[in-house]
């Protein structure tokens, strides 16, 4: 019988390749494949960090965001939000806005709500809202507020309705302090108005008070001064003529400081007409009355109209003027400089001498009752003259000060009155 030779096993031992739908080649065949789902995998876990990182800042802003739908409802609400209005920010979703916001605010939501139906994008509005808690307390919030389109939320997902998004930013605080502020100013303007009040009443009754007794007084006196003219007209001796001439003379000091009383009780009731005033002429009539003209060397510029009394102005330079005389009476050139100068809403009018002047200590004193700087053989007067100017001027609106170099060094005095429109 013939040998006969085992069948060959190469075919067996040969792998054989799995089996590839016709029409395809494997991935290691299709160019940039495997790059492709690299990067889209790249793709995705950065989506999902900056998502991540989103969610975190959204619920950590120290400012409330709460993003409504069309019908007011509540869809997300941070930590922020939930701290102002008191609940937890999960319990506010899903319940409507209206719900928190005060009722004088419901049209204004109503009218941006409005927005969202037309699908209208708008600008960013700002507007302060008074909202209640959830334990009943209210609370205020600047609101910015703005009406988007579609886009991304906070989960993640395209949501294609639009969408009214809100930033609240506690201002219960500051709201707190400003009706704080309103009131305490509303107790202090009632402060002063009452005493306002009281000065006033203080002031009629010192008014009347000092008419009363300049007027008690004068009959008295004048009695006084008659009995001593005839005691000086009898045969007296001389010891009994000079104690009749310190009376008398003591009746005549007592009778300018009566008169004195008269001009200060004058000064503060008599009857105001404030109106458009030309200096010029006021000064002109001032300076002949007083023959301050005759006098002294006047340098003057051209005076605006202001807003004042006539009555008051003219007694105000006639009186400043015949300061000004006694101050340079002993002055070889004697000088007085009228000048003005517009500040804002006032016109400021200086007259300036060459006189006697004051010390700097006298400054705050000048203008008070019966106050005098020099004695009565340089300087005669009561003391009255300038407290009658001050009064003056303060019932026409205006102010009055003085500045001096020093003794010897002469005297300026300001005024200062509204500007006539």
């Amino acid at each position: 019988m013939s040998s006969t030779e085992p069948p060959s096993t190469a075919a067996a031992d040969t792998p054989v390749p799995p089996s590839t739908p016709a029409g395809h080649a494997p991935d290691s065949a299709v160019p940039g494949a495997a790059a492709s789902t690299n990067d889209l995998a790249a793709t995705t876990r950065a989506l999902a960090e900056a998502q991540g990182r989103y969610q975190q800042l959204f619920e950590s802003a120290p400012v409330g965001y709460v993003v409504l739908d069309r019908s007011g409802t509540l869809l997300q609400a941070n930590q922020a939000a939930g701290e102002l209005l008191g609940l937890a920010s999960q319990q506010l979703e899903g319940q409507s806005f209206g719900h928190w916001l005060h009722p004088r605010h419901h049209a204004y939501l109503a009218s941006l709500l409005e927005q969202l139906d037309r699908r209208q994008a708008g600008p960013s509005v700002t507007a302060e809202l008074q909202l209640q808690r959830a334990d009943g307390q209210a609370c205020f919030a600047q609101a910015q507020l703005v009406v988007s389109g579609p886009s991304w939320s906070v989960v993640g997902t395209v949501d294609p309705e639009p969408h009214l998004l809100m930033a609240l930013t506690d201002i219960t605080a500051l709201k707190r302090a400003q009706a704080e502020l309103q009131r305490l100013n509303q107790t202090l303007e009632a402060r002063i108005e009452q005493r306002t009040a009281d000065v006033l009443g203080m002031a009629g009754e010192m008014q009347r008070f000092t008419q009363s007794v300049a007027h008690d007084l004068s009959g008295p006196l004048r009695h006084i001064q008659s009995f001593a003219g005839r005691l000086e007209r009898s045969d007296l001796s001389e010891a009994d003529r000079r104690a009749v001439g310190t009376i008398t003379a003591a009746a005549a000091r007592m009778g300018s400081l009566i008169d004195a009383l008269d001009q200060v009780a004058l000064a503060c009731n008599s009857q105001l007409n404030l109106t458009s005033i030309d200096l010029d002429r006021v000064l002109d009539a001032a300076l002949k009355g007083s023959g301050a003209a005759q006098v002294l060397e006047v340098q003057r510029g051209d005076l605006p109209r202001v807003l004042c009394d006539i009555q008051s102005m003219q007694t105000v330079l006639g009186q400043l003027l015949d300061n000004v005389l006694k101050a340079t009476a002993h002055t070889p050139q004697p000088r007085l400089q009228v000048r003005a100068e517009r500040q804002g809403g006032e016109v400021i009018i200086h007259l300036c001498d060459n006189g006697m002047g004051f010390s700097s200590n006298y400054r705050e004193h000048i203008f008070e009752v019966f106050r005098k700087l020099h004695p009565d053989r340089d300087f005669a007067g009561e003391g009255v003259g300038l407290a009658v100017v001050r009064r003056l001027m303060l019932r026409q609106g205006g102010r009055i000060w003085a500045d001096s170099a020093g003794t010897g060094q002469g005297a300026c005095f300001s005024l200062a009155l509204p500007a006539a429109p």
